[in-house]
């Protein structure tokens, strides 16, 4: 059966351009598009994909590719979409990767499978030419918190959250709001707590507010990383009376800090974290809430509307985002004014 690399390769093409020919994108050129569909009808290669298409649809299997599925923000998407599926009689195929390179692998490899009906991508920020080749699939593909401008895709607003977080410290009267997140560069290309840190830098800059060296921490997604910079923090000179945590699990390496340090939140610091996942609530953590099984939920949603469907455009949908305030964040008052640790008291902590 011919394959998108024969159509792109007989009509001189990039596979990104088949892919958009295919899905009626308006950003061809007419005489690429024409040149385009006539290597598709010289290939037969609608009959080819139709053909494939036909022969998955008796598997009824959806795919659901996911980075470190045990963390807990995936684990509650993963909730959402097997929630949604499993009435409908879909075996869940769940693919979880680990390492950039076999998140690659997996990306090329799916394209060319004809025993799944759909597949859902959490989290996994897509290159141009792979969101392009699931485009472009036998089978229907949506993402779940990263998006491709080929591919359906359900997101939140990280920026918008971000803000929302530094605000409500802002409104407490804090000034002194420090920022913990995860390097901007890393393998896997994840830009939320990027995002979450633009957020936080616009609301600082709206309301006139410095920030003052020192006070962004990045490190791994692990809250081990969190304390040890949320300890670096509370040593500082002039320490913050608040922190913006890019993550719940981030917040509560913060929390483990005050503990190991002698500090109490709120009455030393406050502490707002991010995504609202299981244990936030048992701390009371003050947190920006983002739909995580919903997000999943829809996710499958939109997979089963797509399968019940002849065609297809790509689109966005981007869910809310809330404030839940709890006891980890409070008024700034004189006792948020933290003193300096005693270096030797650190040194143990850490």
């Amino acid at each position: 059966m011919a394959t998108i690399e024969d159509v792109a390769a007989r009509a001189g093409v990039g596979i990104g351009t088949v892919s958009r020919v295919l899905n009626d994108s308006p950003q061809v050129r007419p005489a690429t598009r024409a040149r385009v569909l006539e290597a598709i009808q010289e290939l037969d290669y609608s009959s080819s994909r139709a053909a494939k298409s036909s022969g998955r649809r008796s598997s009824q299997s959806i795919a659901v590719l996911v980075p470190f599925f045990d963390q807990p923000a995936a684990y509650q998407r993963l909730r959402g979409i097997v929630g949604q599926l499993q009435p409908h009689g879909f075996e869940i195929v769940l693919m979880n990767v680990e390492s950039t390179a076999q998140a690659r692998s997996r990306l090329m490899e799916l394209p060319r499978r004809g025993d799944i009906d759909g597949l859902l991508v959490i989290s996994l920020p897509l290159s141009d030419e792979e969101g392009d080749r699931l485009a472009a699939s036998p089978f229907r593909t949506v993402l779940v918190d990263t998006r491709h401008a080929a591919l359906p895709s359900i997101v939140i607003d990280d920026r918008l959250g971000g803000q929302l977080a530094t605000n409500h410290l802002i409104d407490l009267r804090h000034e002194r709001i420090a920022f913990i997140g995860e390097p901007r560069q890393n393998p896997f290309g994840f830009n939320s707590s990027g995002h979450r840190e633009d957020g936080y830098l616009h609301a600082m800059s709206t309301a006139g507010l410095e920030v003052l060296p020192g006070y962004v921490k990045y490190g791994p997604h692990l809250r081990s990383a969190a304390r040890a910079m949320a300890i670096e923090l509370l040593s500082l000179p002039v320490p913050p009376t608040a922190i913006v945590a890019a993550s719940d699990v981030q917040a509560l390496g913060v929390l483990e800090a005050a503990a190991s340090t002698g500090h109490s939140v709120p009455e030393h610091f406050s502490l707002i974290g991010y995504d609202d996942i299981e244990f936030s609530s048992y701390v009371g953590l003050t947190t920006i809430r983002q739909p995580l099984f919903l997000s999943g939920v829809r996710g499958a949603e939109v997979l089963l509307g797509l399968l019940a469907s002849e065609g297809s455009r790509p689109f966005t949908e981007q869910l809310g985002l809330e404030l839940i305030a709890r006891t980890t964040t409070a008024p700034m008052t004189s006792a948020s004014d933290v003193p300096r640790l005693h270096q030797r008291r650190v040194g143990r902590s850490a």
